[in-house]
């Protein structure tokens, strides 16, 4: 089972600075990242990825779930590439798999305020309580919502077949 957990900040450097936290927490085996992305809301409203210096995805399935998910989240294609007739059923699948209404707004709401952004991962595992500690001090409002390994190969192969 996989889990997709938003952290939430006021800041786009405070969201910055907790994602380098996070890759090192990768790195120490705290927690295992399927993959991990920066979503910053400008001033003037719009949205943009600004993971720095890190692939938003370890592969084209998870870059195009992202893509869809920010996309479906935001109203605005992040990546700025049209995706095509598929977009209702990728959108489609990524709401039946985890990422419903209720979700969906309580992200957007984290990201309501200009100059915002949060730190979007994709967890396999981690040891919660040493994630928890280093993470404290970076604040923040987290969110999260499971999906179950049916729901992740379900909703893979639906990104892949599109």
């Amino acid at each position: 089972m996989s889990t997709l957990i938003v952290l939430g900040y006021p800041s786009e450097e405070e969201a910055k600075s907790a994602y380098q936290k996070v890759l090192d927490l990768d790195k120490n085996l705290i927690v295992s990242l399927q993959s991990i992305a920066v979503v910053a809301r400008h001033a003037d409203g719009k949205y943009d990825v600004v993971t720095p210096g890190s692939k938003v995805g370890t592969s084209t399935v998870w870059g195009l779930f992202w893509g869809v998910l920010f996309g479906l989240l935001f109203f605005v294609p992040v990546f700025g590439a049209t995706i095509g007739a598929g977009i209702g059923a990728l959108t489609g699948a990524i709401v039946k798999h985890g990422v419903d209404k209720d979700f969906q707004d309580r992200v957007r709401n984290l990201l309501s305020s200009d100059d915002s952004a949060a730190v979007f991962m994709v967890v396999d595992e981690m040891t919660t309580d040493k994630f928890i500690d280093a993470i404290r001090p970076f604040g923040g409002d987290v969110l999260q919502t499971s999906l179950s390994v049916k729901d992740e190969d379900e909703l893979k192969h639906a990104l892949f077949k599109n």
